[in-house]
């Protein structure tokens, strides 16, 4: 299983405020025909920025040159990093390489959510949602940026709060 998946994408079109194309996956390839041209789209990545293109939220990718650079990286690493974190070894070497990069950023590319906030949450959702509270605690700027992320009821949809409630760890009733 992987999970840069259809779902994964039909999140992230409900989101922009794009209507949902028809996908499906080809040897763990997420592949579309685009309505107009009858071209066929296929890759993870290429199918966020052809949805991006296609919404009314263009600067969604980022404001400027370093930050859409940035977004794009992070996408290429949800396909060759985060999409195969659905077993137990990637998962926590995923989250251990994003606990570092979260570390004094608030998002991904700095201080404003871009596409690759969005593309992450959703492909992590369920892998955070599995974390004990201890595992959550270990993952503490992961832990932020997610509990941040699912703030926000339209980034949320139909997914549950997942709970990130620390303070049983530190304190304990006598």
């Amino acid at each position: 299983m992987v999970l840069c998946n259809v779902e994964c994408l039909e999140k992230i079109s409900n989101y922009l405020d794009v209507p949902p194309l028809q996908m499906e996956m080809q040897e763990n390839v997420v592949v579309t025909t685009e309505r107009e041209s009858n071209k066929k789209i296929e890759g993870f990545s290429t199918l966020i920025q052809s949805l991006i293109e296609n919404s009314k939220y263009p600067g969604i990718l980022g404001t400027d040159n370093e930050m859409k650079a940035l977004s794009r990286q992070w996408l290429e690493y949800a396909v060759v990093c985060v999409n195969y974190a659905d077993t137990p070894a990637n998962a926590k070497r995923v989250l251990q390489e994003l606990n570092v990069a979260l570390k004094d950023n608030t998002y991904l590319t700095g201080i404003k959510k871009t596409i690759a906030d969005v593309t992450l949450y959703y492909a992590l959702y369920s892998v955070v949602r599995e974390l004990t509270y201890q595992e959550k605690a270990q993952y503490v700027h992961v832990s932020r940026w997610f509990d941040n992320m699912q703030q926000e009821k339209k980034l949320r949809q139909q997914l549950e709060l997942i709970p990130f409630n620390f303070l049983h760890l530190f304190f304990r009733v006598k």
